[in-house]
C-alpha cells in the first residue's frame, strides 16, 4: 500500500504517494479533521454534530454525519484507515499512514531527551524539524468552537516548541537568523513575554540596538495599557543585559548550571521482564502507546494507559514490548509489578503489598528487613510518591484485579508514565486512555504462526510447506487468538508426525478444542476458567447458555428470553461480561460470545446445566422469535437434547 499523510497543522490535507487526494465539503472536512485531533479515542454523535453544525444542529444532523462518514470511508480506504462505529459515535484508525500531528510529537519528544543528555546541536535539530511541520494554523479554514479547546492546545506547544529552539539559537549566537521568524511570532502574540525577550535580544545582539530598546518600550506600554501589568522577569532580564552591554559594563553573570552526573543504565531501578523474540503485530496500538509517551500535557498530568482484553490476548507481550522502546525516555528507571489479578498460584496483591514490593525494586531504603510491612496504605504510598517525586520513571502493573488495588500504585509524576493491564474494564481510572486488545487481524495470525512454528527453512518444523488453506483452516479454529496459536505451533513443534492440516482437523471439534490446545501451564483453558471462576452465578449460567448457541450473537431481548431473566437485570450482566472481556459488542446493543469463549462454555453447560435447563433455555428463545416472526438464527440446539427440536 502507497505511504498515506494525513496533515492538520495548517489546511486539512490527505496524500498518497505525495499525490493529493481530495476532500470534498465542509461537512466531511470537519468530521476527518476531528477524529484526526482524536487520536484514535471514539468521538460521539453528538458531539460531532455540535462541531459541524455550531451547538445548532439540525433533526437529521445523525442521519447526515453517517452518510458524511460513509462517504469519508471511500476516501480513507485508499489511504489504509478506517473509521469504526463505537457505540453512539465513531473511531478513527489511521493504521500505517502518517498524521503530522504524531510526527512533530515524536520531534518534540526526541528534543527533550537530547536535552536531558546534553546533547544541544541534536536537540535543535528536532525542534527545527517539529516546527518545520507547520504550514499554518492548526485546521486552518475550518473554524469551529468545537475544535478550538484541540487546537490552542497544539498552537501552545507550537509556541513553546519555537521557544525552546530560539534559546538554543541565541545561545549558539545565531541572533540575526532569528529576527525573520520571532517578527512573524511576535506580532501575533504581542505579549508573549519569552518570546519578545528573545526578539529584543536577537535585536540587539545583530547590531539593530534602537529597534531592540523600541519593542522592549512598546511591549512595557502594552503590557500597562492592557493588562495593568509590569513586564515580567524574562523581559526585565532583558532589558537590563541589554543596558548593561549598551554601557560597555559585564552583564549579569549567568547562574551556574548543575552539572549533570550520568547514572550509568546497570543501575538505575528496572526489573522488565525481557521482550519477547516473536513478538507480532499490534501496529496501531503500539503507535497510540509510544505516543502517549511523547504528548505534553502539561503540568500535574497524569499519564495513564490501560491496556485491556481477553485472557491470552497477548496484554502483558504488549506493554512489556512497549516498555522496551520506551526506557531510553525514563532515565530514572523502569520498573514491572505482577499484580496475580489472575493467577492460580497466588492470590491478588494487596495495595500494601504490592508498594512494598515497588518501594524494594526501586531500592528504597525502608529501615531494614520489614520495616515496612507493618506500615499502612496511605504511608507505604507516601513513601513511594516521595521517591517519585522530581524522576521520569516508567511503571507497568500487569494483570490488575481492579481499580482499587492499582490506584495507590500510580506514577503520578508529570514525567512518569504508567501502563496497565487487566482483563477487566478499569473504568474508576478516569483519567486513564483505554487501549482495547482483540484477537489477531488474520494477517497478523499467520505472521505469529510462521514465526512460532518455523524451523529457519521457511516451513513448519519438520514439514512440507503447508497450503494456505490448511493454515487459514488452524487458525480459524485458534479464532485468531495469539495464546491459543502459540498453543498450535508448540504442538506441531513436539508432534513431529503430524502435519498442519492434521491439527486443523483435530481443532475442528469443538468439544477437544481447548483440551488439543492445552500446555504444560494449562494453557487458554485454565486461563478462561480463572476468568469465569469469579463471575456472578446469574452471569455464570447466561454465559454457558449463550455458548450452546449456533450464531452467538444477541442483544438484550433474546438473551433475556433465554436465560428467563428480566430484560433489565439480563443487560446488566451482559454489560458486565463485556467489562470482563468475556464477550464482544460488535456494536451497541448486541453482544457476541468469542469462539474459544464459547467451546469453554459449551463443555461447562454440559458438565454443570440439565438436559431440562437446556431444553427449557432454548424454548424460551424459540418462542421469542416466533413472537416476533424472525427467522430461527440459531437453528436449533447445537447438541439436540430431544428429537423435536432437530425439526426447528
Amino acid at each position: 500500500m502507497s505511504v498515506a499523510e494525513f496533515r492538520v497543522l495548517g489546511p486539512l490535507s490527505l496524500s498518497i504517494a505525495g499525490q493529493s487526494v481530495p476532500l470534498h465539503g465542509a461537512k466531511q472536512q470537519v468530521i476527518l479533521g476531528t477524529l484526526l485531533l482524536c487520536h484514535g479515542r471514539r468521538v460521539s454523535l453528538a458531539r460531532l454534530a455540535d462541531t459541524v453544525w455550531e451547538h445548532h444542529p439540525p433533526v437529521t444532523a445523525r442521519k447526515q454525519i453517517r452518510n458524511a462518514v460513509s462517504g469519508l470511508r471511500g476516501v480513507l480506504q485508499a489511504a489504509g484507515a478506517a473509521v469504526s462505529h463505537e457505540a453512539d459515535g465513531y473511531r478513527l484508525d489511521i493504521g500505517d499512514a502518517a498524521l503530522d500531528a504524531r510526527t512533530f510529537q515524536e520531534h518534540c519528544a526526541r528534543a527533550r531527551f537530547c536535552l536531558e543528555q546534553g546533547q544541544d546541536d541534536d536537540a535543535g535539530t528536532e525542534l527545527r524539524a517539529a516546527l518545520s511541520l507547520w504550514r499554518g494554523p492548526v485546521l486552518s479554514g475550518l473554524d469551529r468552537s468545537g475544535l478550538r479547546a484541540q487546537t490552542a492546545v497544539l498552537e501552545e506547544q507550537r509556541l513553546a516548541v519555537l521557544e525552546e529552539w530560539a534559546e538554543l539559537e541565541l545561545a549558539r549566537g545565531r541572533h540575526a537568523a532569528l529576527i525573520g521568524e520571532l517578527s512573524a511570532v511576535v506580532a501575533e502574540h504581542p505579549l508573549r513575554e519569552r518570546l519578545v525577550a528573545q526578539f529584543v535580544l536577537a535585536l540587539f545582539h545583530s547590531g539593530d540596538r534602537a529597534r531592540a530598546f523600541a519593542v522592549h518600550e512598546r511591549t512595557r506600554r502594552k503590557l500597562a495599557d492592557t493588562l495593568g501589568l509590569d513586564p515580567g522577569p524574562e523581559l526585565q532580564d532583558a532589558h537590563q543585559r541589554m543596558l548593561a552591554d549598551d554601557a560597555g559594563a559585564p552583564g549579569p553573570a549567568p547562574a551556574p548550571v548543575p552539572e549533570r552526573t550520568a547514572v550509568p543504565r546497570a543501575q538505575l531501578p528496572g526489573n522488565l521482564p525481557a521482550d519477547l523474540r516473536h513478538f507480532t503485530g499490534r501496529a496501531a496500538v503500539r503507535r497510540r502507546l509510544l505516543d502517549l509517551a511523547c504528548r505534553d500535557d502539561g503540568p500535574g498530568a497524569v499519564r495513564t494507559a490501560l491496556i485491556e482484553g481477553m485472557a491470552g490476548v497477548g496484554k502483558t507481550a504488549l506493554a512489556v514490548h512497549v516498555a522496551h522502546r520506551l526506557t531510553p525516555r525514563y532515565p530514572d528507571g523502569a520498573l514491572f509489578l505482577d499484580l496475580c489479578g489472575h493467577s492460580t498460584a497466588a492470590a491478588p496483591l494487596s495495595p500494601a503489598a504490592a508498594l512494598v514490593q515497588l518501594l524494594r525494586a526501586a531500592g528504597v531504603e525502608t529501615g531494614g528487613p520489614g520495616a515496612v510491612e507493618g506500615l499502612s496504605v496511605a504511608e507505604l504510598s507516601g513513601l513511594w510518591r516521595s521517591w517519585l517525586a522530581g524522576r521520569s520513571v516508567l511503571l507497568v502493573l500487569d494483570d490488575a484485579a481492579g481499580t482499587d488495588q492499582i490506584r495507590p500504585l500510580l506514577a503520578d509524576g508529570a514525567g512518569c508514565l504508567t501502563l496497565v493491564t487487566s482483563r477487566r474494564s478499569l473504568t474508576g481510572l478516569s483519567a486513564a486512555r483505554p487501549h482495547f486488545l482483540d484477537p489477531f487481524s488474520r494477517e497478523e495470525a499467520r505472521e505469529l504462526f510462521r514465526r512460532l512454528a518455523d524451523d529457519g527453512s521457511g516451513r513448519p518444523t519438520g514439514r512440507q510447506e503447508a497450503r494456505p488453506d490448511e493454515v487459514d483452516g488452524l487458525l480459524g479454529h485458534c479464532d485468531d487468538h495469539p495464546l491459543a496459536i502459540a498453543a498450535a505451533a508448540a504442538k506441531l513443534r513436539h508432534r513431529p508426525a503430524w502435519s498442519v492440516g492434521y491439527l486443523a482437523a483435530r481443532l475442528a471439534d469443538p468439544d477437544r478444542r481447548l483440551a488439543e490446545l492445552r500446555t504444560e501451564d494449562g494453557g487458554l483453558l485454565n486461563r478462561i476458567d480463572l476468568s469465569c471462576s469469579g463471575l456472578h452465578p446469574d452471569q455464570q449460567r447466561l454465559l454457558r447458555l449463550l455458548g450452546l448457541m449456533v450464531t452467538p450473537v444477541v442483544n438484550a431481548h433474546s438473551a433475556a428470553a433465554l436465560c428467563g431473566l428480566p430484560v433489565q437485570r439480563t443487560e446488566e450482566l451482559l454489560e458486565g461480561l463485556v467489562d470482563e472481556h468475556l464477550l464482544q459488542q460488535p456494536e451497541a446493543g448486541h453482544y457476541r460470545v468469542p469462539g474459544l469463549v464459547q467451546a469453554y462454555c459449551r463443555q461447562l453447560s454440559r458438565r454443570l446445566d440439565t438436559p431440562e435447563d437446556r431444553e427449557s433455555a432454548f424454548k424460551g428463545l424459540h418462542d421469542f422469535y416466533l413472537e416476533r416472526q424472525l427467522i430461527l438464527s440459531y437453528a436449533g440446539d447445537p447438541c439436540p437434547l430431544q428429537p423435536s427440536w432437530d425439526s426447528i
